[in-house]
């Protein structure tokens, strides 16, 4: 009667194992990623590095086009907002430099938003920056419409973070939906302690009659639904192979990006620094629910690349029912600079 106690209890502890391997294990639903050529205009400032992409694909154009934010060194002197224009995702070139370095504070977190009545938007944050002393808060969101010279026709202040703890604007993209423009952002809290408190969205002012770009209002915030997620505890190589002592990581929402598919919003964002890409979906357009699973792992990569990366920024797009993710990592060749990655595979193996 003991020895069937014993090999029950074995029975049950195995099977735990197997369900915890499982869901922890460090693994990915996408491919391996390739790297993305980015040059920047001035390589002697920039150095190639691409730290904050978004990048859209423009079916009536059969174009590409990119937002990016350089940060060699983890200089926030060099995270201006550049745009660039292509007929391939995987090479970039020739960007134009959509605002310079300003007397203090900096740029970050550019995003394109390619409208229906095909005008291009461009945004991003400045934090610090002297329009933000002029207001009096720390960080704003300010953009414009690209203008045939491919440059930003007029800049308008479009979102004002007022809070002295963190930040309702970080990361903005901008979308349309139902023929009204919207600026998502992560809603996080930087004191006392660093997290996400979900995410923040702000509606176009519908009594602007001034044309162009106008301010945004804000109108909600809704907390983020994540999930835990993969992550390992220890390593041993073996051979060309390398085993993972599994747990789990609670995704803290830090930087994203959205794409509309199949008439739902979807998210694939990242940690700070952090370990995984992720993958959420939005049925109301508000409320996100997160897949376990990772888009891509730091620790499954590791096998195929020989180095630790550390993810900061995705950005994703459909096309001809394949899902495209592009995301930034630390550089092999020089730690110091920030790499651009790409994969791909068919939607119905990812969204699901």
């Amino acid at each position: 009667m003991k020895k069937k106690i014993i090999y029950g209890l074995l029975v049950v502890l195995l099977c735990a194992i197997v369900v915890y391997a499982y869901l922890f294990y460090p693994e990915q639903s996408m491919p391996v990623g390739e790297s993305v050529h980015v040059a920047t205009f001035d390589t002697a400032k920039y150095h190639n590095d691409c730290l904050h992409p978004c990048i859209r694909y423009d079916a009536k154009s059969e174009k590409y086009y990119m937002a990016q934010s350089p940060y060699y060194a983890w200089n926030n002197k060099v995270e201006n907002p550049m745009f660039y224009e292509n007929d391939t995702y995987m090479q970039w070139q020739d960007g134009n430099l959509i605002a310079d370095t300003p007397e203090k504070g900096f740029n970050s977190d550019p995003n394109i938003c390619l409208c229906k009545d095909g005008t291009i938007y461009y945004i991003w944050r400045e934090f610090e920056t002297p329009l933000c002393d002029s207001i009096g808060v720390t960080a704003v969101t300010v953009g414009g419409i690209i203008n045939a010279e491919r440059g930003l026709s007029k800049k308008h202040i479009l979102c004002v973070n007022n809070l002295t703890d963190g930040d309702i604007e970080q990361a903005p993209v901008m979308i349309e939906h139902k023929g009204e423009r919207y600026i998502y952002a992560a809603w996080y809290q930087y004191e006392p302690i660093r997290k996400n408190k979900g995410v923040a969205i702000w509606k176009e002012n519908a009594n602007c009659t001034g044309g162009g770009m106008c301010k945004y209002q804000f109108v909600d915030t809704i907390p983020f639904t994540s999930c835990s997620t993969v992550d390992k505890c220890a390593q041993i190589r073996v051979g060309n192979y390398i085993l993972y002592c599994p747990k789990p990581l609670y995704h803290d929402l830090w930087h994203f990006d959205l794409f509309e598919y199949g008439g739902k919003l979807y998210m694939v964002s990242v940690a700070e620094n952090g370990d995984n890409i992720m993958l959420s979906v939005s049925e109301d357009w508000k409320r996100f629910k997160t897949f376990r699973k990772p888009l891509v792992n730091n620790h499954y990569i590791e096998i195929y690349c020989g180095y630790r990366q550390y993810y900061y920024k995705p950005t994703a797009f459909v096309k001809d029912d394949t899902l495209h993710v592009f995301y930034t990592a630390n550089a092999k060749d020089d730690s110091k600079r920030n790499q651009l990655y790409h994969t791909a595979a068919q939607v119905e193996k990812v969204l699901r």
